[in-house]
Parts: C-alpha cells; sequence; structure tokens
C-alpha cells in the first residue's frame, strides 16, 4: 500500500503550489495530501490521526497568515514528535537562516527558495525517500517485536525489562488506534487528546517506579 504524505500549509495557493512540488520528490512511492492547520495543535495531532499508513509530515514554519491557528510549524513538529518519536518530520521556510528547531526534532530543513532547482529537487528526493525506507523498516520490525512480547508474556511471562519494552510499543499502538478512530467534531478530539495525555502520564510513572 501507498504511504501518505501530509503537507499542512495555511495559505491554499501554497498548498497546491507545494503539493505539486512534493508529488515530483516522492514519485509514485508516496500519496502526498495537502491540509490546511486545525486551530489548536491538539486538533491538529488528532486529524492527522485519521490518515492510514502515514509515512511522513512536511509543515510550513508560518502557519499563521491564512488561518487562526495559535502555534507554528516547528511547534507542532515538538508536538508530533511526543506522538511518535519516529516518523520523518521536516519544516517547510524561506527564511532557513532565522529558524532553529530544538536538536533532532526533524530530519530536514525545507529551503522554499532552493525546492525548485533540480539538483537540490533530486538531493532532496533521495533523503527524504531514504527516510521513509527506514520508519517502514521501523514500523515493521515494531510489530513483530510486540507480536512476540505478546506471545511469550502469555505462554512464559515477560522479564520486568519486556515488560517496559511491551509498554512502551503498546503505548505507540493505543495512541495510533485511538487517534485513527477520532471524531470531527471539537469537544470530543479534545477529550481524545486528554485520554492521551492521560496515557501518557501513566506511563511515566510506570517508568519512574
Amino acid at each position: 500500500m501507498i504511504g501518505k504524505v501530509i503537507y499542512i500549509d495555511d495559505e491554499e495557493d501554497s498548498r497546491v503550489i507545494y503539493q505539486d512540488i512534493l508529488e515530483d520528490v516522492y514519485g509514485e512511492e508516496c500519496e502526498v495530501i495537502s491540509i490546511a492547520p486545525s486551530n489548536s495543535i491538539g486538533k491538529m495531532i488528532g486529524k492527522l490521526g485519521c490518515f492510514d499508513d502515514l509515512v511522513s509530515v512536511v509543515i510550513d514554519e508560518k502557519l499563521q497568515v491564512g488561518a487562526s491557528t495559535d502555534f507554528q510549524g516547528s511547534q507542532l513538529v515538538e508536538a508530533i514528535r511526543a506522538f511518535d518519536s519516529k516518523i520523518p518530520l521536516y519544516i517547510l521556510t524561506s527564511e532557513i537562516g532565522l529558524l532553529t528547531p530544538p536538536l533532532g526534532s526533524v530530519e530536514y530543513i525545507i529551503d522554499k527558495n532552493e525546492i525548485e532547482k533540480p539538483v537540490y529537487k533530486e538531493q532532496l528526493s533521495m533523503l527524504m525517500r531514504r527516510h521513509i525506507n527506514s520508519f517502514n523498516d521501523i514500523k515493521t520490525k515494531r510489530t513483530a517485536r510486540f507480536d512476540e512480547l505478546l506471545k511469550k508474556s502469555v505462554e512464559e511471562g515477560l522479564s520486568s525489562k519486556e515488560q517496559k519494552e511491551y509498554e512502551d510499543i503498546d503505548f505507540v499502538r493505543v495512541k495510533y488506534i485511538l487517534s485513527s478512530e477520532a471524531p470531527c467534531n471539537s469537544e470530543a478530539l479534545d477529550k481524545q487528546q486528554e485520554l492521551l495525555d492521560e496515557i501518557e502520564g501513566k506511563l511515566n510513572e510506570l517508568r519512574e517506579g
């Protein structure tokens, strides 16, 4: 199945332009879908969770020009990182020298001033496809490891180290399931985000204990 790349931009014209460019970058290996941002990070996370086979997210840094959002692209990156530490994330900006996102939060910062140049686009294509291949490998291994630990937990029990690993993997799965079942109304999305936060808090308590 073809993976989905989500491009988030608050301006409609830019969504059309950069979706076309990103389709060239990813080729036929991925489906690029451009969407407008929600007005809060919690709702935006819920919206992303509605997409099956999500393999990458590209975010315009300035999300407050044509929409009433309360966050910038780099802030959304940090929220997504709390949701999934492995999915490839990119920020798209024309002011690359002014952007300093937290170390390790994004795979790459894409320069709008360079993206249509053939050499830059080719290098970007190779980079982003490699990141997706690595991410797909991680998902496959994560699923296989979860099945292995689940079987062992039933048959003979897990060590404390294995139990923590099992909880970590299961936590990721639960968040994906919750998000994929995200309802459309904002009140339900807010409640869902509260539940995700509660699950994460309980998992942190288990780790610290």
